[in-house]
C-alpha cells in the first residue's frame, strides 16, 4: 500500500525538481500550485513519510514561504533524525531568517551525519562569520578545504575571515591561494588589494585593484579603492579619475562622493567639491563630517573668489577669523551646512569655530560669540577660538572679556612653543 502512495508522489517530486531548476522557465516563486497540493495530499494520506515533508518544505522554500518550509523540514528531521539533507536545508533557511544559533545547531548535526560534506562545513563557516565567531569560522572553512583544497571560493572566504579578524598575513596567503586556483577571481584580487592598502603597501594594492578593474570594468568598489590608493600616494589627479569612475557606476555610494569631494577641495575645485558634498548629505543626512566639509567648501570658495592673499596670510599667522567672503548667498549656505553638522554631531569644536567665523563675517556678533564660546567649552585649549573671541568681544565693547581671551590665547601659544 505504501508503495502505491509513494509512486505518484515521486513523479510529482521529479516535476518539482524540474520546476525549481528552471527547466520550465519558471522563477523561484513560480512553483505550480498542483505540485504543492500533491505533497499536501500525500502527507494527509501518510503523514509519517519524512521524504514527503522534506519535498513539501522545499516546495514552500521555492515559493519563498520560509516559515512553512521550516515547519515541514523540522517535521522531516523529527521523523528521520538522520535526514541530513533536511538538516542542511534547515540550516540555510535559519541563516536567511537570521536565526543563527538554530542554524549552527542543525548544520553541526548534519556534519555529524556526513563529516566529509564540504558544502556543510563552508555553510557553517559562513554562519560563524555572521556571529563574529572568527576562530570557529576559520576552523569550519579549513575543514572544508581539507576535504577539497581546490575550492577557490572557500579560500576566498577564509581570506575574508582573516581580514575581518585583523590577521593580515594569513589573509594575504588565503587570497593568493584563491587566485592561484582561479587567476580571474576578481573578489580575491579585491580582497588582497584591501589588505595591501591597510598595510600601506600602496604599489601592491594598486596592482591588485587594477587587476580587478581589468577583469570587471564595472566594479565600482575597485575603482573607489583605486582612488583611495592613488590619494594615499599623493596622486590627487588620478584619484579624482578613479573616484569619478566609481560614482558613474554606483552613484549612490556616499563614501565615493565624499572622497571625490575631498580631492576636489584639495585641487581648489570648490564648485565640484560643493556638488559632491551636497550629494553626500542627500544620500546620508546623518554624516556630520560631510555637512562640515560642505560648509568649508562654501567658505573656501568665497576666499578664492576674493583672492585677497595678504589677508589670508594674515589670518594664517594671527589666527584672524576675519577672512574675506564674496556673496551673501554662499555665506548663508556655509552657515546652514555648519549648523546641520552641529545637529548631527554636537561635540566637534572645529565646526563651532568655523560657524563662529561665518557669523562674524555676517556681522552677527552674538551668534558668533556663542559659537566660539561653545568651541572653548568643548576644547579649552583651542587657541584660535580664544583669539576670535577677543575680537568679537572687542567689537561688542566688552573690553575686559576681550583682554581675558587675548591673554588666554597668548598663554596657549607660548606653551605650544616650549
Amino acid at each position: 500500500m505504501t508503495k502505491n502512495l509513494v509512486s505518484p508522489f515521486k513523479v510529482m517530486t521529479l516535476m518539482a525538481v524540474l520546476v525549481s531548476s528552471g527547466m520550465y522557465g519558471c522563477s523561484k516563486i513560480d512553483m505550480p500550485d498542483e505540485v504543492v497540493r500533491a505533497y499536501q495530499r500525500a502527507i494527509l494520506i501518510n503523514p509519517g513519510l519524512a521524504e514527503v515533508h522534506y519535498n513539501l518544505g522545499m516546495a514552500y522554500s521555492n515559493r519563498t514561504m520560509a516559515d512553512e518550509a521550516i515547519a515541514e523540514l523540522k517535521k522531516s528531521a523529527e521523523i528521520d533524525p538522520n535526514y541530513k539533507d533536511a538538516l542542511f536545508q534547515l540550516g540555510l533557511l535559519y541563516t536567511e531568517k537570521g536565526l543563527l544559533d538554530d542554524a549552527v545547531t542543525v548544520l553541526k548535526s548534519a556534519i555529524r551525519l556526513d563529516p566529509n560534506n564540504e558544502l556543510t562545513h563552508n555553510k557553517l563557516g559562513e554562519v560563524y562569520r555572521f556571529k563574529h565567531m572568527f576562530n570557529e569560522a576559520i576552523g569550519a572553512y579549513k575543514r572544508g578545504l581539507e576535504i577539497n583544497p581546490k575550492n577557490g571560493v572557500s579560500q576566498y572566504n577564509l581570506g575574508t575571515i582573516y581580514f575581518e579578524g585583523n590577521q593580515a598575513n594569513e589573509a594575504i596567503d588565503a587570497f593568493k591561494k584563491a587566485i592561484l586556483i582561479n587567476p580571474s577571481y576578481a573578489d580575491a584580487h579585491f580582497g588582497l588589494g584591501q589588505v595591501y592598502l591597510n598595510k600601506k603597501l600602496l604599489d601592491e594594492a594598486l596592482t591588485e585593484f587594477k587587476k580587478v578593474t581589468d577583469i570587471n570594468p564595472h566594479h565600482a568598489l575597485a575603482h573607489y579603492h583605486l582612488g583611495l590608493t592613488y590619494y594615499a600616494r599623493g596622486d590627487v589627479v588620478n584619484a579624482i579619475g578613479a573616484y569619478r569612475k566609481s560614482v558613474e557606476i554606483d552613484p549612490k555610494n556616499p563614501k565615493a562622493h565624499f572622497s571625490l569631494g575631498v580631492a576636489y577641495a584639495d585641487e581648489r575645485l570648490f564648485d565640484n567639491a560643493i556638488e559632491e558634498f551636497s550629494t553626500v548629505v542627500k544620500l546620508d543626512p546623518s554624516n556630520a563630517v560631510a555637512h562640515y566639509r560642505l560648509g568649508k567648501a562654501y567658505a573656501d570658495k568665497r576666499v578664492l573668489a576674493k583672492a585677497v592673499s595678504t589677508v589670508q596670510k594674515a589670518a594664517a599667522v594671527h589666527y584672524n577669523i576675519q577672512n574675506p567672503y564674496s556673496d551673501k548667498r554662499n555665506l548663508d549656505e556655509a552657515i546652514t551646512s555648519l549648523q546641520k553638522a552641529i545637529e548631527v554631531n554636537p561635540y566637534d569644536p572645529s565646526v563651532y569655530f568655523d560657524l563662529g567665523s561665518a557669523y562674524s563675517q555676517s556681522r552677527i556678533l552674538d551668534e558668533a560669540a556663542n559659537a566660539l564660546e561653545e568651541t572653548v567649552r568643548i576644547d579649552p585649549n583651542f587657541a584660535k577660538a580664544h583669539y576670535g573671541l577677543s575680537i568679537i568681544y572687542d567689537r561688542k565693547g566688552m573690553k575686559e572679556e576681550a583682554q581675558r581671551e587675548f591673554l588666554t590665547y597668548q598663554k596657549l601659544i607660548s606653551e605650544c612653543k616650549k
